[in-house]
């Protein structure tokens, strides 16, 4: 086990999650561009407060392990920086409480739907209290079936763990979820009068969550030989090859451009996916794997640059 240092924990902790941020803060401010023609700073300040502390939390609760393993001293020679990473996720979270209070009540409840299964990505969430319960319901016979069968029902559950479904989970969340909080805060209808070319929300929406999901199987061809040792269910483990996954993702990508060859951005994005595909690998930095999760940011900047210079 490496020996923790200051210089990681700042980067796994704040650093690391707010460059994953800024990738929602470029989509949520194009899908308020794109529905009515600005840039609403409530809906922007929640997808990007929630990125934040879904990772943070994450990586936080990592370092307390990994920190705690060293001893009572390394313990303490941490606190500070605990401290302040408590200080960082308080920041956020009063952002992400003001920008909700000043939003349509619908905008809470579909921001909660989103984000909790962030929040719980890799916490083992316990369904044996519903036994406890419903053993009060049932005869006597049946909960002895139900104890007969239950080395298996008492794994606790863990999103992350469902086969092949991390990826498409992630791709859900960070793509569909954007557009129903940055919708719902904005009350309007998405068939809106605006138009903002060569966009349109729905090719948006399918863009990004494909890109998402593209971008999260990319780091589990990264890390394929360990979650293979450690029997974890990726997509690419579960097609037994980095190969075949490079192979389905150059054609998922492929299909999204031959879905939208009128969006000039979206191609460029796409293909530069495809490159990266094939160019990442196992031996790759892991800061390498930050163009593959900007590679919609990207296009989406240069998007805007030209707009503000009307060269489009």
């Amino acid at each position: 086990m490496a020996t923790p240092t200051i210089s990681t924990f700042v980067g796994s902790v704040i650093l690391q999650p707010i460059v994953v941020a800024m990738s929602s803060l470029v989509l949520s401010s194009l899908l308020s561009y794109e529905i009515a023609g600005q840039l609403d700073w409530r809906p922007i300040t929640v997808c990007v407060t929630c990125d934040i502390l879904a990772v943070s939390i994450d990586h936080l609760k990592d370092q307390e392990v990994a920190i705690g393993a060293w001893g009572a001293a390394v313990v303490k020679r941490f606190t500070p920086l605990f401290h302040l990473a408590r200080i960082f996720l308080a920041l956020n979270t009063s952002l992400l409480v003001m920008a909700l209070c000043r939003s349509p009540p619908k905008m809470a409840l579909v921001t909660a739907v989103f984000t909790a299964p962030a929040f719980l990505w890799a916490t083992p969430v316990d369904f044996r209290w519903i036994g406890t319960v419903s053993k009060r319901f049932i005869q006597a016979n049946y909960d002895q079936e139900v104890e007969y069968d239950s080395p298996k029902s008492n794994e606790p559950f863990v999103i992350k763990r469902v086969p092949g479904m991390k990826a498409i989970f992630d791709g859900i969340i960070r793509g569909c979820g954007t557009f129903f909080v940055v919708y719902s805060a904005l009350q309007l209808s998405w068939q809106s009068a605006h138009n903002a070319p060569p966009w349109t929300i729905i090719e948006t929406i399918i863009w990004s969550t494909v890109n998402r999901t593209c971008h999260c199987i990319m780091t589990d061809v990264r890390d394929y030989d360990e979650d293979e040792k450690a029997r974890v269910p990726t997509i690419p483990v579960l097609l037994e090859s980095p190969l075949k996954t490079r192979i389905v993702l150059t054609v998922v990508q492929a299909a999204v451009m031959m879905a939208f060859p009128h969006n000039p951005f979206i191609v460029g994005s796409s293909c530069f996916a495809i490159a990266l595909v094939w160019i990442l690998g196992k031996d790759s930095p892991k800061v390498y794997f930050r163009f593959s999760l900007h590679s919609q940011s990207i296009f989406i900047v240069i998007y805007a640059v030209m707009f503000a210079l009307d060269l489009l």
